[in-house]
């Protein structure tokens, strides 16, 4: 690797096409590494930007779709050259070699997370053979749980296989039912044994606080926590529950899963005890985790709600008839889609609207807005802008917090960080609040660290109010009230990223999009905005550019669904 490379490489960190720790690896590597050729150090570089941009590998047989491939002048080779220069390097190895990349089918992958990868398969994998060794039996009377609904009620069919798998995967659109689902699996596993010990969690505060609120009225000694609480998350980003002290419940339900990256997959499954069952719940269509990984996805990647022989008989001798199944896929009797919508009453085209979305289907969108006073899109413009600034700052004066601006991105003029700006400055400008004044009456902010000290967690907003006394204090859900000089890490809430809104939902939501499309944009965050609303859904934005949004898909790069083929699942 020449000067001139490295040079290079610097230009492209300068003109923030790489970032620093991308930059600072090289170095790394070609200090360590000093013959190293220039094409091959690229690939890895491409693997380390794939990595920090949500991927586990980079899959150098279709490298051209990295958007760094043309910067690096990799165009001039066909893959298999490009493979055949990291097999000569020291640095890369094979499955089972510790070196700093592993080459395996051709996927590049850093070493950690090649060997958390096959971690997770190997788990997944032997909990579904233990499942496999165990014979139906009558468990639950599901007319007795859920009244006598018809076949085909998936509902009945995660409860019960809940109570029977030793993983489970429970997949289905915002409001399908998966809350209700919980406290009936909830139910049926203390009548199952009155002794289960359960924790039940989700990744972020405010989600847990949601499951909580669901799940309390009827199971009063479980509390839901976050994921970090409950594995005992440190300072040094190390778990206190981990291989070598595990959880001691003996089943754990974790919400919103499709928030979880690789990295926190593998901490909760080290931390379960080998006995332990794991039942989790998400919505494999919504947007990834924001870190490596799209493991909720991976997992259901041929699910279809059809199931072996030997789980249709457990559902059998359970009074449920699933018709159209005996799957050849062992993976699908550990996955249950729930596709009955009960949230969104279908006179609102939410769930309409969030269908076309899913299947890309932008031609059926106006028809579905014709159908519906809920729902609509309208073109971006400043008088657009200036009259919903000025009725969502009137609805925070009053405090009402019945909508929820959503963005796509922080910066630009419909980013979180300027509508924030607008819409505090109006509030402030109504009131007569000088522009000195930090903290006042309604002020909404959005937690944007774990605050252990203080009981509050990433993501969850907050509300200033006034004490009898005068003073002020931010209030989080009913109970938890902390001082404003206390909160150290929070932005403002009034607009919030889609990303952060994953968890929650809001009775009206205005979703922003920019001016032009970028890399954030594609149509599972249209998606997940969307889902986010009860009863109505505002979208801003020009009407081609949410074409090309609905047209664009998230492609995570991994290997789990191809490994879970490959490992003697198929019949």
């Amino acid at each position: 690797m020449t000067n001139d490379s490295l040079k290079y490489l610097q230009d492209l960190w300068k003109d923030d096409l790489i970032g620093l720790f991308e930059l600072e690896f090289t170095r790394f590597l070609t200090r360590n590494y000093p013959e190293t050729r220039k094409e091959a150090l690229y690939c890895c570089l491409l693997a380390v930007h794939d990595q920090l941009n949500g991927n586990i590998c980079t899959d150098i047989s279709n490298i051209k779709e990295s958007p760094l491939f043309e910067v690096f002048n990799l165009n001039n080779y066909r893959p298999d050259e490009l493979i055949s220069f990291l097999k000569k390097e020291e640095y890369v190895g094979i499955p089972g070699d510790y070196k700093p990349f592993v080459l395996n089918d051709n996927r590049l992958y850093l070493h950690k997370y090649w060997n958390f990868e096959n971690e997770l398969v190997e788990w997944l994998i032997e909990k579904i053979k233990v499942d496999a060794d165990k014979l139906p039996a009558q468990l639950i009377d599901t007319d007795e749980f859920f009244g006598n609904t018809e076949d085909g009620d998936f509902q009945k069919v995660a409860t019960v296989l809940a109570l029977f798998k030793s993983f489970l995967v429970i997949s289905g659109g915002p409001g399908t039912g998966k809350t209700y689902t919980v406290k009936k699996i909830i139910k049926g596993l203390k009548v199952q044994n009155p002794a289960v010990r359960i924790a039940i969690t989700a990744p972020t505060g405010k989600a847990a606080e949601r499951l909580n609120e669901s799940v309390s009225d009827e199971n009063e000694e479980i509390e839901a926590t976050t994921l970090h609480k409950l594995l005992g998350a440190g300072f040094n980003g190390e778990f206190k529950f981990n291989k070598g002290n595990k959880l001691f419940h003996d089943i754990v339900i974790v919400d919103e899963a499709s928030m979880l990256d690789l990295r926190m997959w593998i901490g909760l499954i080290r931390a379960l005890k080998k006995s332990a069952r794991l039942i989790v719940l998400g919505d494999k269509d919504q947007l990834s985790s924001v870190e490596a990984g799209s493991v909720l996805g991976d997992i259901c990647f041929k699910s279809d709600n059809t199931f072996s022989n030997q789980t249709l008989e457990l559902l059998k001798n359970n009074g449920l008839s699933v018709t159209g199944s005996n799957s050849v896929n062992n993976l699908n009797d550990n996955v249950v889609l729930l596709n009955k919508t009960y949230r969104s009453k279908e006179s609102t085209g939410i769930p309409q609207l969030a269908s076309a979305i899913n299947e890309q289907d932008f031609e059926s969108i106006d028809g579905i807005l014709e159908g519906s006073e809920h729902i609509d899109i309208v073109q971006p413009t400043s008088s657009v802008l200036s009259e919903l600034i000025q009725t969502y700052s009137n609805e925070k004066i009053k405090g009402l917090n019945e909508t929820q601006f959503l963005c796509s991105n922080k910066r630009g003029v419909f980013g979180t960080e300027h509508l924030n700006l607008l819409i505090e400055n109006k509030i402030k400008d109504t009131l007569r609040i000088p522009a000195k004044i930090e903290w006042f009456e309604g002020r909404r902010i959005l937690v944007t660290k774990n605050d252990a000290i203080n009981g509050i967690s990433n993501g969850e907003i907050g509300t200033c109010i006034q004490r009898n006394d005068g003073s002020l204090v931010i209030k989080f859900g009913e109970n938890k009230e902390v001082e404003p000089l206390e909160l150290k890490s929070f932005d403002l809430a009034y607009a919030i990223t889609v990303h952060k809104s994953q968890g929650s939902e809001f009775r009206n939501v205005c979703i922003f999009l920019p001016e032009v499309f970028n890399p954030v944009l594609s149509k599972e965050l249209l998606y997940t905005s969307v889902t986010r609303a009860k009863e109505s859904a505002l979208v801003i934005g020009d009407r081609e550019l949410i074409k090309q949004i609905i047209n664009t898909e998230i492609k995570r790069t991994s290997s789990i669904s191809i490994k879970l083929s490959r490992n003697d699942l198929q019949k």
